[in-house]
């Protein structure tokens, strides 16, 4: 992170002003900024990843703690569009690393949007792929923990040899660290956070459809009519996350199943592609996607974090905070 009180300097100096960090022992550092005469302090707080916008409401202590010392200034990877919308609003100045920036303070004000995508994932902390790879992280970010190797490749449908080869490259790059002979433990936090970063998605076929119900009802048919064979049908996106942490009133279904749904029973019409749909009907390549699902108020939803994912796939500052929230679930759950 010193890499980005550096660049945070070079930004300031871009402007024609001084700038220089100075040690303080209450907050991570301050950046002096000196412009046309007239000194600014920035009192920074460093995080190794940007906040959900369902969390910077929870930042409010922090950023009174900063405020005693300067005007408070985060540095983090990335800030995408609706998040930096959020942060600005709460009183965040803010930096990340694509240089991307909104600051304001004593007649310094910059905003800038270099980059609208997040940066690529460095190389060495890659989470391995491959077969049962997705089933087994999946299972570490929800439980925490992997009891033994042979138990887990009988979760996640892969030999023994196999799961220990996962687990082995897990813990080379730091993701879980071995606590006994047959006991992992995962750092669920940055688990979680490389899945949504290198996650592919769940490849299969993806139908758009558009219904006048609401999605709640349409899952709720869905899940009552089944596929052909009974085979079951999950439900992801703005109504599984209505379902583990309400937030928002549902706009958008996503349902996933392991075969072809008839449309028709769910009073749905084929739409010409997503933005003209509020259905989606996905049969994935993945079928991790139904590992360790959450069955509430007979419904059966995918893998929570296939929920993040849906939802940060979908966008919307609604649903990154739905994420949020989701997340936070997840995690204490």
């Amino acid at each position: 992170m010193a890499c980005m009180l550096m660049k945070s300097i070079r930004l300031f100096e871009s402007l024609g002003a001084s700038a220089k960090v100075k040690s303080v022992a209450s907050v991570d550092a301050v950046i002096e900024v000196v412009l046309d005469g007239s000194p600014a302090l920035f009192a920074v707080e460093l995080k190794e990843r940007a906040p959900y916008p369902g969390e910077v409401p929870s930042m409010a202590p922090l950023l009174d703690c900063l405020a005693e010392v300067g005007a408070p200034l985060l540095l983090v990877p990335y800030v995408s569009e609706s998040l930096g919308r959020v942060l600005s609003e709460a009183g965040w100045s803010w930096i990340d690393a694509e240089g991307n920036t909104d600051i304001s303070e004593r007649g310094i004000r910059i905003q800038r949007r270099v980059s609208t995508s997040p940066p690529a994932k460095k190389n060495g902390t890659e989470l391995p792929t491959g077969a049962g790879s997705w089933s087994i992280i999946r299972s570490l970010i929800s439980d925490g923990f992997a009891e033994s190797a042979t138990e887990t490749a009988s979760r996640a449908g892969v030999s023994q040899p196999r799961a220990s080869q996962i687990l082995a490259q897990l813990t080379e790059t730091g993701f879980v660290k071995r606590e006994a002979r047959s006991r992992w433990i995962g750092n669920q936090d940055l688990l979680l956070d490389a899945f949504l970063d290198q996650y592919s998605g769940p490849g299969g076929s993806t139908s758009w459809f558009y219904s006048l119900g609401t999605p709640t009802v349409v899952v709720e048919k869905a899940a009552l009519s089944g596929s052909p064979s009974h085979a079951p049908v999950a439900v992801s996106g703005d109504v599984a996350a209505d379902r583990i942490a309400p937030w928002r009133t549902p706009t958008h279904a996503t349902l996933y199943s392991a075969e072809p749904i008839d449309a028709s029973k769910l009073g749905l019409v084929a739409a010409k592609g997503a933005d003209d749909a509020n259905v989606e009907i996905i049969i994935p390549a993945d079928g991790s996607v139904f590992v360790e699902s959450e069955e509430t108020e007979k419904l059966l939803l995918v893998q929570p974090t296939q929920v993040i994912w849906d939802l940060l796939r979908l966008g919307g500052t609604d649903r990154e905070e739905a994420a949020g929230r989701v997340r936070e679930w997840l995690l204490s759950h």
